[in-house]
């Protein structure tokens, strides 16, 4: 009886350990695959999503034309791809891009 009663509890906790873990953040889309960002001076950009939740993305941008492959990347808080010298973060709010010609600051979703 003791062992069953120990197992039972080892189960229930696993379960809820299982329940607290929080499901991957999504970065802000305009529907299924697609963001499009105006961002301060002007700029923006287009993400196109491979997945929901995306593991990858296209990024087009205002000021090259240039369409950039990027990674999903493990970060402590908010959403990151990267990939073609390229970096696009986003913490729900608000999104920075590095690595383009000019780097994009305090980017919002344009709604669609």
């Amino acid at each position: 009886m003791k062992v069953l009663l120990t197992l039972a509890t080892a189960l229930a906790a696993g379960s809820v350990g299982s329940l607290a873990a929080a499901a991957p953040m999504q970065p802000p889309m305009n529907n299924f695959n697609y963001a499009f960002y105006t961002c301060d001076d002007g700029g923006s950009f287009l993400m196109t999503y491979d997945d929901n939740p995306p593991k990858s993305a296209t990024m087009t941008t205002n000021n090259d034309n240039k369409n950039y492959a990027l990674k999903r990347q493990p970060v402590a808080s908010g959403v990151q791809f990267s990939g073609d010298g390229a970096k696009f973060w986003t913490d729900g709010k608000s999104v920075t891009v590095d690595g383009t010609v000019k780097p994009f600051r305090n980017c919002k979703l344009k709604p669609s």
